[in-house]
């Protein structure tokens, strides 16, 4: 049974007449991700929704934003953390939060608590515990939280307004990213709590009913929509032509008999033996009684059958254990809370518990969640980014942080710095160069380079930052 569609998000926006705010084309965060992940969430397409939502702040309050999608667009929160990054670098402070408690996909890697919303409503957890510092002091992540919430408490918890209250003082702008429209009423009820909605999806994937219910769900709720944002689905590829058959036709040669070669088929599974055993026997009833040879030759085909379907066994035990033990390695087990007030304060970043006395010196945004010992440093690439990005186009300003003449000197630093979660590395000298230089995270702007730059120099992590190359001189 086919299901009507809309042609294009355009259709969809004059219908309900909504403003169609732009079109986001891209690709998939997947679940954990690093910081170095979370920042390749881009897409200039998204441009434009930021200038009309710059404008509607002129008029209408908007400290918190609902991103209302589906769980059927696997790129609605690659779309939402895009939307933020975008909107942090016209000079506000944005936190994106993450509530699909179902299939999250801010999960802080371990040790860190898995904490987030949820927890901030159910434990009074304060905003620096919860939040994931991406881009120093402009871009925050929040998590769902360390487990999933009921949902008639959640949208009705009495709450709500103290955790807003407490994101207002921390940022400009929070943006909860919620693909709940397929649960008829939840979204709509969750909207009353924002001053604003953006209803965002593909229409390649979403169906035309379902499209129409969600917005009559989210208009009905009052609360305030200010358009819709369409959802790139990647484009399928035509499969290419066959050629011809006249090309694959071989040259005429004198036909020869056929060659009865023997069959080398190889057998993958002990399914294959055991047909051949059973043809075999059944050749052996019929014509006689076997040789000793033949019933050698049957036995060993009996135990190599049986020996390929144990290995078989074997490997999809396995398979299955190393499936599990990544999975708990991904899922992050939080400690036991402790009453509100009473627990430590963690900082936003990634690098441990911090003090009254002593403020938290670990950075904002590691690239990876482990770091390799110092006594491991011959086997590790220290002359490449943690995260894997290389020299790309879109990322191409970093944090210079120090240059030496001896090798070992900058590898001892690198190290130090990856220890404290820092997204660490070092060039080789060019040319007739001596120097070794020490850089530190890839970013898409220089302002974000030199915004890191401060962060590093104001928690005396090093001397002396800079954003490179410096295209201000």
């Amino acid at each position: 049974m086919e299901v009507e569609h809309y042609s294009d998000p355009l259709s969809f926006a004059r219908e309900v007449n909504l403003p169609l705010l732009g079109v986001c084309e891209v690709a998939p965060v997947p679940a954990g991700a690093g910081a170095t992940g979370l920042l390749q969430a881009a897409d200039p397409g998204i441009g434009p929704v930021v200038d009309v939502l710059l404008q509607t702040r002129k008029s209408l309050t908007l400290r918190s934003l609902l991103w209302a999608g589906f769980p059927e667009d696997p790129e609605f929160f690659a779309a939402g953390l895009a939307l933020g990054r975008e909107w942090s670098r016209r000079g506000l402070k944005v936190a994106v939060v993450d509530l699909d408690y179902r299939h999250p996909v801010v999960v802080r890697p371990r040790p860190h608590p898995n904490e987030g919303y949820v927890d901030a409503l159910e434990y009074g957890c304060s905003f620096q515990r919860i939040a994931w510092e991406i881009v120093a002091d402009a871009l925050w992540v929040v998590g769902p939280g360390s487990h999933p919430p009921d949902e008639e408490r959640f949208v009705s918890h009495p709450d709500w307004d103290r955790a807003m209250r407490v994101f207002c003082s921390r940022v400009d702008v929070a943006l909860y990213v919620a693909p709940f429209l397929d649960r008829k009423g939840f979204t709509g009820r969750l909207s009353k709590r924002m001053d604003g909605v953006l209803l965002a999806a593909s229409v390649e994937r979403i169906a035309r009913p379902a499209l129409r219910d969600a917005f009559l769900e989210l208009w009905g709720s009052d609360a305030p929509m200010i358009g819709c944002v369409g959802i790139g689905a990647p484009k399928k590829r035509a499969p290419a032509p066959a050629p011809p058959l006249e090309d694959f036709a071989p040259p005429s040669r004198p036909e020869r008999p056929a060659l009865q070669l023997p069959d080398f088929r190889v057998r993958e599974s002990g399914e294959v033996a055991a047909e051949q055993l059973v043809r075999e026997i059944d050749a052996e009833v019929r014509g006689g009684r076997r040789t000793g040879r033949a019933r050698t030759r049957a036995r060993r085909r009996v135990w190599g059958a049986v020996t390929v379907a144990g290995l078989t066994v074997l490997a999809g035990i396995g398979g299955t254990a190393l499936w599990r033990s990544s999975v708990d390695r991904a899922r992050v087990h939080a400690p036991e809370l402790l009453p509100p007030g009473n627990e430590p304060v963690l900082p936003a970043d990634l690098g441990g518990s911090a003090t009254k006395d002593a403020p938290a010196t670990a950075p904002p945004a590691p690239a990876t969640p482990t770091t390799p010992p110092a006594n491991e440093g011959a086997a590790v690439d220290l002359t490449a980014p943690q995260g894997g990005q290389g020299q790309d186009a879109a990322f191409p300003y970093r944090v210079h942080v120090a240059s030496f003449r001896a090798e070992r000197t900058v590898r001892d630093l690198v190290l130090s710095l990856r220890a404290r979660g820092l997204d660490a590395w070092y060039e080789p000298p060019s040319g007739t160069g001596r120097w070794y230089r020490v850089f530190v995270g890839r970013f898409a702007t220089y302002q974000e380079a030199a915004d890191q730059a401060a962060w590093l120099v104001s928690r005396k992590i090093v001397d002396r930052a800079q954003a490179f190359p410096d295209l201000e001189k």
